[in-house]
């Protein structure tokens, strides 16, 4: 369950509350680093590694660290504030930052490190971390959320060319589920609404649609908007998709040959890697896939996915770009060997120009990179109530979805309660 931030944990004087604790360490020559990812048994060897190099590297620097699991990350993370436990700097997954952006006040990275930032990091990963026109968060891993695709299963339907557009990729699945009646062709999330929202907000901005326009009024409710739900709704009606599917069973249904496309983070590789048993021999089935463009010539979209490392500064103090802080996140983020151990262990992507280069000759994640320079902002996750607008819109897809309503009908629906639940927001 996502944990919802409600005005009063933002506001109420919580900034005011994680001033002194957020430079205690700092001042003492120290840096307190709050994350989740450490907490993680995949992740927990390779990063207490780098943080016992950065110690050899530092002597006499203080860090601490401190994990939570990653369902309980926001919920500690306002409670340390109520409780003025320091905090230097912070992981948050992307679409965090516009919440915590207004207890947290990052500083922005660019005036920290200045012009090594942009010569580190492409502009095009650089967008993740950016809100209110200012860079809060430094990426530590960036991606998306794309599509994944089962070469084997492709080739057994007789498929030699990733279909490109909406109608080759309708196609394709036609001719997986003719040829190979076990295998799901799609395994698009049909229910957890934290999965449908993310995978049908891809469609929607594919069919040229968006949930909500630039000066914050929903707009779902269009000729785009029906047309990327009854295109789903059709999918499934066809049996080309199946109900009752979340995330891991997506994971799940690729490394058996059961599913040709799904969406995902980076990580697919490696969770298909550990599903089929075969580890590094399974890479051979799996692609990295551009979601399919309605007219030859558009942008492939996915959603941005990644995690960054913000250093909270609610009393507006400068941070030197040589302090403790600073020096935590350039060894995490733009240190090279760091960011590569960190790939290699876990799979997740580096961040710097330099790390990325090293891995040219990796199709995946050179194809899921190229794939993600075009990927679009979650758009409920701009909202201080993002949580009650995910479950909206996964809950009027869904119903969609189990034909409990036409597709006008859920857009429409979608919309109206999109309205009421905006109404009195403002978005950051």
């Amino acid at each position: 369950m996502q944990f919802q931030l409600g005005r009063r944990a933002l506001l109420g004087g919580a900034a005011a509350v994680a001033a002194a604790g957020s430079s205690r360490a700092q001042a003492a020559g120290g840096v307190t680093f709050v994350g989740w990812s450490h907490d993680e048994a995949a992740s927990r060897p390779v990063l207490t590694e780098a943080f016992e190099r950065f110690r050899a590297a530092n002597p006499g620097m203080r860090l601490d660290t401190i994990g939570f699991p990653w369902a309980q990350m926001q919920q500690n993370l306002v409670l340390r504030i109520r409780s003025n436990q320091p905090m230097d700097v912070v992981q948050l997954a992307e679409r965090w930052l516009p919440q915590f952006a207004r207890v947290l006040q990052p500083a922005d990275i660019r005036e920290v490190l200045g012009a090594e930032l942009e010569r580190a990091i492409d502009p095009g990963l650089l967008r993740i971390g950016q809100a209110g026109g200012r860079q809060l968060g430094l990426p530590w891993t960036a991606a998306s959320i794309g599509m994944v695709a089962n070469r084997k299963v492709l080739a057994d339907a007789g498929i030699v060319e990733m279909p490109r557009s909406v109608d080759a990729f309708a196609d394709a699945l036609r001719r997986i589920r003719r040829s190979q009646q076990e295998v799901v062709p799609y395994a698009f999330c049909t229910k957890n609404n934290l999965s449908i929202s993310p995978d049908f907000q891809v469609w929607l901005w594919t069919f040229g649609g968006r949930v909500f326009d630039a000066e914050d009024k929903v707009v779902v409710d269009s000729e785009a908007g029906r047309a990327a739900l009854s295109f789903l709704v059709e999918l499934s009606r066809e049996g080309l998709m199946a109900r009752d599917v979340d995330r891991p069973d997506s994971r799940r249904l690729i490394a058996q040959h059961r599913t040709a496309f799904y969406h995902d983070a980076p990580l697919a590789r490696g969770f298909a890697r550990d599903n089929s048993g075969q580890g590094a021999a399974f890479d051979q089935h799996i692609a990295a896939f551009a979601t399919p463009v309605l007219r030859a010539g558009e942008p492939t979209r996915s959603l941005m996915w990644g995690h960054l490392l913000v250093l909270p500064n609610p009393r507006g103090a400068r941070i030197a770009g040589d302090g403790p802080a600073a020096r935590f996140v350039r060894h995490m983020a733009l240190d090279d060997e760091t960011q590569l151990r960190y790939f290699r262990a876990v799979g997740l992507f580096p961040v710097t120009r330099t790390a990325l280069r090293t891995l040219q000759d990796d199709s995946y994640v050179v194809d899921w990179t190229r794939n993600a320079g075009t990927a679009e902002m979650d758009e409920p996750s701009t909202w201080p109530n993002a949580a009650d607008l995910t479950n909206i819109i996964g809950e009027e897809v869904q119903a969609a979805l189990l034909l409990s309503k036409p597709p006008a009908q859920a857009i429409a629906d979608m919309a109206t309660r999109l309205r009421r639940a905006t109404a009195n927001q403002r978005r950051t």
